[in-house]
């Protein structure tokens, strides 16, 4: 038996909790940039290399959650109508 179609509704239900989490993965990432400096004076006295390794961590770990939130929202934006993450098979 063949899925049904998804309605309007559906599309656009799906299209803005899409949005929505790739909105709070973006913000989280933005907010875990900001307090790196604290994080590794929060350490205490360590070598220049495990500081550099730590800033280098925090850093790469806030911009990834940063590329995958414009990531979902661009892809969204590009097709929201067919992505197969807001399609749902009914049988």
């Amino acid at each position: 038996m063949p899925a049904r179609p998804l309605e309007k509704e559906q599309i656009m239900n799906g299209a803005v909790l899409s949005y929505l989490g790739s909105f709070l993965v973006f913000g989280w990432g933005v907010a875990h940039l900001f307090p790196t400096a604290d994080v590794v004076h929060g350490f205490g006295e360590i070598s220049p290399d495990n500081r550099r390794i730590i800033t280098m961590e925090w850093i790469i770990e806030g911009v990834a959650l940063v590329f995958i939130g414009v990531l979902v929202a661009f892809v969204t934006y590009l097709d929201s109508g067919s992505s197969v993450a807001l399609k749902r098979r009914v049988f």
